[in-house]
């Protein structure tokens, strides 16, 4: 019976191994085979009856969806165990044998670079047999046994590891098992060669002069179409080469070979330069620390219709995920990721309690940049200038490798350097649709956000246009943000000034984040999460209110002041009059601008009056009014595209589309561009669901007549 019962777990262990071997060569998941030693505690009742035994298990691993976290296993475990029971003298050294196949399932996780935690799930049969001389020496029954486990890597290949379980044995007994163990892991592909199984080896087919670039995984989709670095390789033998494919392959950090280049043939003698590109996998944003890995490197070809091939394997340094050098300054683009949780959690929440508490006609992208501003500086972020990698020093040794964090990190520690905070402000306002840029000054970088405001524009909504950068047709707001202690109206003009002073000369750089994207794409870092604390929601509201009405303040007042001393010198001037009216209106002042209008049109019908006054009925949805307001100034001012524009949106409001059609078909001939930004207005065509969505955008934003 004990012959046949050895018989069975050589025969399993045989099974199991042949198994192993196939899987490896599959193109399914993982498969690992585990040999597993250990010691086993009687439990309960059966502490009494049996002593502390040993025991090994050999298990095999398979992934159910290839590189998951959830696996099947199936394996047999030996043991052995002395009895207490047996008083005979005869029966004092009485062992207990166990031989328990048994297969279950497993959830496999990576906490930590080269650290696996598994939970495990088994169920099966045991097979136990006595040493002794009786008639019932042997039985069998199911078994379950539940654990857990933690391994650590030594290569990639090979894992050491630790394993608890609690094991039943029904009918029989239970127990505690404690295990040391080691694994050998197979991936499909990693065997040791990427070379097709058919080809030959061919040592006239010479790979040389292997170079490298600087490798920083958080460009890992940019190196699939840029190279990260060349090899030569040179046919020295007398036959011509045909249908020739390189190939490179990274172990955990690419899923499969990649094929850098193909060409028809090479002749004898003959050499060629190859740029090398890898199509790495998210994994590599795992490495915290710069490592070296094995690349792979094959050479595939015909001649004389077989298959040849020749190989090499080459060290290549792949630098940490937050490592970059600044030899191109759109590379720090690739850190605004604007998709990661955290980010969205703090962007989506400060602007739902922002909305709509300013309480004037301001530019919603200057309110948004505003709260963020506030809401960071609440938050407790700081700016801290990293002593080891300060922009100032690296922007000039271009080729030296800096440290950036990623939004979340910089969210995390409450801290960070320029380019750190830069790339963190950048993201949330992305985030919500707000397009921003960096800013670059000698050893400086700092960020503007774009107003989706034309520079005309700019120029009729913000008093201090001056204070503004425009590009490309746009009006952006630059913003100095390490001056998170000063407040966004100190950062703003810091933020200008320095524009001013380095822009002219040719020393400061503009770089669109989304223009930089083309190039360098935002990855999803996704780290562990950590529990992200706003301050209240009222602390956030009453900081960006008092940052607004100092806004208001610091330049309505000198403003008003100014234009009353002018009022006061020409009394029957309606366009000072109607300026100052203009100027409260921006401001969200509006029964003082209505006083001063009203003034005007005591007097007379004038055009740029009567518009304003039918904005300030529209901003409170008295759209007759507004209406008639408009016509008059039509009346007097037919081709005014200011009155041909709010006529056409007061009679979309009123749902009389024959007349939008009308008014809008007119204002596209005096002023295609403003047109454009009205398109909802467009009734021939377009998607009716976002023309309401886009309608509800422009309601708010009225054009005031100086």
């Amino acid at each position: 019976m004990k012959k046949s019962i050895f018989m069975t777990i050589i025969a399993a262990c045989l099974l199991l191994s042949g198994a192993a071997l196939q899987a490896q060569e599959g193109e399914e998941g993982i498969f690992s085979m585990h040999f597993i030693p250990g010691v086993s505690f009687p439990m309960g009742e059966d502490a009494n009856s049996f002593t502390m035994g040993g025991g090994a298990s050999l298990l095999g691993r398979l992934a159910i969806l290839g590189d998951s976290f959830l696996y099947i296993e199936a394996g047999v475990g030996f043991s052995v165990t002395p009895l207490s029971l047996l008083e005979t003298a005869s029966y004092d050294a009485a062992m207990m044998y166990l031989v328990s196949p048994r297969a279950g399932v497993a959830l496999r996780f990576e906490p930590f670079d080269n650290f696996t935690v598994g939970i495990h799930a088994h169920g099966g049969y045991y097979f136990a047999s006595l040493d002794v001389d009786t008639e019932n020496n042997t039985g069998s029954n199911p078994l379950i046994d539940v654990g857990a486990d933690l391994k650590y890597k030594l290569t990639d290949n090979f894992s050491l590891g630790v394993d608890a379980s609690y094991r039943y044995f029904f009918g029989l007994y239970n127990d505690i098992m404690l295990s040391l163990g080691v694994s050998y892991s197979f991936s499909p592909g990693t065997g040791g060669t990427i070379l097709s199984p058919q080809s030959i080896p061919y040592n006239e087919l010479i790979i040389k002069d292997v170079n490298f670039n600087e490798v920083f995984p958080v460009f890992f989709k940019y190196y699939d179409d840029h190279p990260i670095g060349t090899l030569n390789i040179r046919n020295t033998g007398s036959a011509t080469l045909q249908n020739v494919r390189v190939k490179i392959f990274v172990n955990q950090y690419m899923d499969n070979p990649n094929v850098c280049k193909t060409f028809a043939s090479l002749a004898p003698g003959r050499e060629e330069r190859i740029d090398l590109y890898a199509l790495f996998n998210e994994k590599v944003l795992s490495i915290s620390e710069s490592t070296k890995v094995q690349m792979q490197i094959s050479v595939e070809c015909t001649a004389a219709g077989e298959n040849y091939g020749n190989e090499l394997v080459e060290t290549l340094r792949l630098y940490d995920r937050n490592a970059i050098t600044w030899e191109d300054d759109r590379r720090a683009a690739a850190f605004v990721t604007t998709k990661d949780p955290v980010v969205l959690k703090f962007a989506k929440n400060v602007k739902s309690y922002t909305e709509n508490k300013a309480g004037g006609a301001f530019n919603k992208n200057f309110l948004t940049g505003l709260a963020y501003f506030e809401a960071l500086k609440l938050y407790g972020m700081s700016y801290v200038k990293d002593p080891t990698t300060p922009y100032a020093e690296f922007s000039k040794r271009r080729n030296a490798v800096d440290y950036l964090q990623f939004p979340n990190q910089s969210l995390e520690y409450k801290a960070g350097d320029c380019d750190d905070l830069s790339i963190l402000y950048s993201a949330l306002l992305e985030s919500v649709g707000i397009k921003t840029a960096f800013v670059t000054t000698p050893g400086h970088i700092y960020v503007a956000f774009s107003l989706d405001m034309s520079p005309q524009e700019a120029r009729r909504s913000f008093q201090d246009y001056g204070d503004l950068i425009y590009k490309d047709n746009n009006a952006w707001l630059p913003v100095e943000i390490t001056m998170l202690n000063k407040g966004f109206l100190e950062a703003w003009y810091v933020g200008i000034k320095q524009w001013n002073e380095h822009a002219p000369q040719g020393r400061a750089g503009f770089i669109a984040i989304r223009d930089a994207w083309k190039m360098y794409e935002p990855v999803g870092f996704n780290r562990e999460s950590f529990s992200l604390n706003l301050p209240a929601k009222d602390r956030i509201v009453k900081a960006f209110k008092a940052e607004v009405d100092k806004y208001t303040n610091r330049d309505l007042l000198p403003r008003v002041e100014e234009l009353q001393r002018k009022i006061a010198a020409s009394p029957d001037n309606n366009k000072l009059l109607n300026q100052l009216g203009v100027l409260y209106a921006s401001y969200g002042v509006y029964d003082k601008a209505e006083e001063s209008f009203k003034k005007i049109l005591d007097r007379e019908n004038y055009v740029p009056a009567l518009i304003n006054m039918g904005n300030l009925a529209f901003i409170n949805d008295e759209y007759s009014s507004a209406k008639r307001y408009y016509e008059k100034a039509y009346d007097r001012s037919p081709n005014n595209k200011t009155v041909l524009l709010n006529l056409a949106k007061v009679n979309y409001e009123l749902g009389r589309y024959s007349q939008v059609d009308t008014y809008y078909s007119a204002l596209k001939k005096q002023d295609a561009e403003l047109a454009g930004r009205y398109s909802y207005l467009d009734l021939k065509g377009g998607d009716s669901g976002a023309r309401a969505n886009n309608a509800q955008l422009m309601k708010e934003e009225m054009l005031w007549e100086k």
